[in-house]
């Protein structure tokens, strides 16, 4: 699909970010990462064989701080430097940036930055202008004559190639039985297909219309593929398309290690209080054994002329427990008065502490469910939620400093009668979009008894066509989101209370009714689309 046919197309839509300036450099993992561009728009480049591509987007990433030699070498190159030319090398899979920098003493310096994407083989190569390689990702040091050297200081050289550019040979044949066999540079088992099912070279000339296809299996393309049957979704550019497919579709996030380690911090915490609640509910059952010693105190107080000081036990007849005999041990160097207060202060001191156990027994209980909760919400939460999530916890990470908005990142979706869905995918979302955005006359959405996001449905004319595609948006944000009917719980958002002093974004609510939604993505962006 990412072919050199399609890269060529992209190329021209990139010639956008000609004469643009690099403001940052930043990582995603070793084999992705990112530039942020004066235009406020960054390009993402991803050589990792599950997913390469290179597009333009206005999704934020985490920066790893995780950075390998390579990394530093191209923030110290490319940061600052301006883009001169996006171009492709004939027809191949290689996309060139040709950028300038300016050196320490503020000297023009040209370089150029080829992209390579050959599956496992792809790389990406800094080189001067005049091809000196200064660094690459990957280096190889021709082991075999058909290898390349890629080394730094060695000069870059274009890999050799029988394969012939079709647009230099479209237009000295028009023999279809000369293109029986796929023998192009840059045109992929997808396309020749294509080619073969209009039988014509000239499909790689089709006009510029990005399309995802979903069949049996799905592709995207610069174009439409008559060949392949299936539902079709156009796009107003292929850096939209890769977007759509890798991020929504695929659901791939670029997840890198910070976001790894937000999960497994979550986890570790989940995994301590569990350890916790365990002891606090052994220490809970210790204490209610030890309310015992108030029916003993009462029967050495009962009993006292049986007692002399020196005796280490007594055995008694218990009246709590149909006068059967109990032996209880005292303390010799006690009276039989003392030994009874000592019992009696045993047994106020396990009542204080069932009172205090219970309180950090309920404490770790909702912290459990708090993390619980966060959890869930990593689930369906995209790079600007995880973000959300970083600051809510605390997690002091230099790549994320930066100042927290006044409104979060929130999900939008619009009807197509205009009426608006407001989705919170976090804590940090659930409680502005309920407790600070929300009208009175807005309608809260939940579904019933589990972890789920907070959705505020505006509008003038409640129908129960509105009220279900809204619990259908509900249940798909939720723990419940691969079942098939979800209960969901509606209101009107001034009947929704939060829970005071409780971490997390837990509310209570009246007054409500229900409705069972389907958590199927098809029907949602069938009557609604997505406001960005």
């Amino acid at each position: 699909m990412f072919d050199g046919v399609f890269i060529k197309n992209l190329v021209k839509e990139l010639k956008q970010i000609e004469n643009v300036r690099i403001n940052k450099l930043g990582t995603i993992t070793a084999s992705e990462i990112f530039l942020t561009l004066s235009t406020k728009n960054s390009l993402l480049i991803s050589i990792n064989s599950n997913n390469q591509n290179i597009r333009l987007t206005n999704n934020k990433f985490i920066n790893s701080p995780q950075k390998i030699n390579f990394h530093i070498t191209l923030k110290k190159y490319l940061e600052s430097s301006i883009i001169n030319e996006v171009t492709q090398y004939q027809n191949d899979r290689i996309f060139i940036i040709r950028v300038t920098h300016y050196d320490d003493l503020g000297y023009e310096v040209k370089l150029n930055l080829y992209i390579e994407f050959f599956g496992r083989n792809s790389n990406i190569i800094l080189t001067h202008e005049n091809n000196v390689i200064i660094d690459c990702y990957k280096r190889t040091f021709g082991e075999s004559e058909t290898d390349r050297v890629i080394l730094p200081k060695s000069t870059y050289e274009f890999p050799a190639s029988d394969k012939v550019n079709p647009y230099e040979y479209i237009s000295n044949t028009n023999d279809y039985s000369d293109i029986l066999i796929n023998k192009y540079q840059g045109i992929s088992t997808l396309l020749f297909q294509e080619i073969n099912y209009n039988q014509t070279l000239e499909v790689i000339n089709n006009d510029l219309n990005p399309v995802l296809i979903e069949g049996n299996k799905t592709y995207f393309y610069a174009f439409d593929l008559k060949h392949l049957e299936g539902k079709r979704t156009y796009f107003d550019s292929l850096s939209n398309l890769l977007e759509y497919y890798y991020t929504t579709f695929k659901k791939d996030e670029s997840n890198n290690n910070e976001q790894l380690f937000l999960k497994n911090y979550i986890n570790k915490e989940i995994h301590k209080i569990q350890n916790k609640i365990i002891k606090q509910q052994n220490e809970l059952d210790n204490a209610n054994n030890d309310l015992k010693y108030e029916r003993l105190g009462n029967l050495l107080l009962s009993n006292l002329y049986k007692i002399k000081k020196g005796d280490k036990s007594v055995t008694l007849n218990d009246y709590y427990n149909n006068y059967e005999e109990v032996e209880i041990s005292l303390d010799p160097l006690l009276t039989p008065n003392q030994n009874a207060n000592l019992f009696f202060k045993k047994y106020q001191k396990a009542k204080r502490a069932i009172d205090f156990i219970k309180e950090q027994l309920d404490k770790s209980n909702n912290d459990l469910l708090y993390y619980n909760v966060l959890l869930d919400q990593l689930s369906y939460s995209k790079i600007n939620d995880i973000v959300e999530i970083y600051q809510e916890l605390n997690i002091n990470l230099k790549s994320l400093n930066r100042p927290k908005k006044a409104r979060p990142n929130i999900t939008t979706y619009v009807t197509d009668n205009g009426d608006y869905i407001y989705v919170g995918k976090n804590n940090v979302q659930n409680n502005y979009l309920t407790n600070v955005f929300a009208k009175k006359t807005d309608y809260f959405f939940h579904v019933q008894n589990v972890p789920g996001s907070h959705v505020i449905l505006r509008t003038d004319n409640l129908t129960d066509e509105l009220i279900y595609l809204t619990g259908c948006i509900a249940s798909f944000y939720s723990s419940y989101k691969g079942s098939t009917n979800v209960c969901v719980d509606y209101t009107l958002i001034k009947n929704v209370k939060k829970i005071p002093g409780q971490k997390g974004s837990f509310v209570t609510y009246k007054n409500q009714k229900s409705v069972f939604g389907k958590p199927q993505l098809e029907y949602i962006e069938k009557h609604t689309k997505i406001k960005v």
